[in-house]
């Protein structure tokens, strides 16, 4: 019981993160935010998790919080991760090929956009975002390992 608690809460934390933010953006970060998705190709939940079935060529780059990422992370085999705040300090040393394909993860996929349209500003020619991020991966019906093992979101 203890264990299903803990599962679900730690699905309500992830789904509600950047929800506080969103409503703390000014109109003007809104538009950046707006232009940012406008821009940059986007991956659906299911068009992800095929690329990770077929073990397709990318690098997933994880850009939430340590704290965040300690709730669950979508599993693959290529995956850096860094904080969004160090981004264009330390991506050009851990991804120097711009022509590898980068797929920009954070919790809702608002950070995450943002983050991959200023990697397409560095020069990055294949990066794209996971639309609706962790969460909306969690919607979509796939898992997230956590140290507790597997969660899944129950419809």
């Amino acid at each position: 019981m203890k264990k299903h608690f803990l599962l679900l809460t730690l699905g309500a934390a992830l789904l509600s993160v950047d929800l506080f933010a969103a409503k703390a953006m000014t109109p003007k970060a809104l538009e950046i935010l707006e232009k940012a998705q406008k821009s940059v190709p986007s991956l659906s939940p299911k068009e992800f998790h095929k690329m990770i079935d077929e073990d397709a060529d990318f690098i997933q780059l994880d850009i939430r919080e340590n704290d965040e990422n300690s709730h669950g992370e979508i599993w693959s085999f290529n995956k850096v991760y860094m904080t969004r705040g160090y981004l264009e300090y330390k991506i050009e040393g851990e991804i120097p090929d711009k022509n590898t394909n980068i797929v920009v993860v954070c919790c809702s996929g608002k950070r995450a956009a943002l983050a991959a349209k200023t990697m397409q500003e560095l020069g990055y020619k294949n990066v794209k975002f996971l639309h609706g991020g962790v969460g909306g991966w969690l919607h979509a019906g796939y898992p997230l390992d956590t140290v507790f093992g597997e969660l899944w979101l129950k419809k």
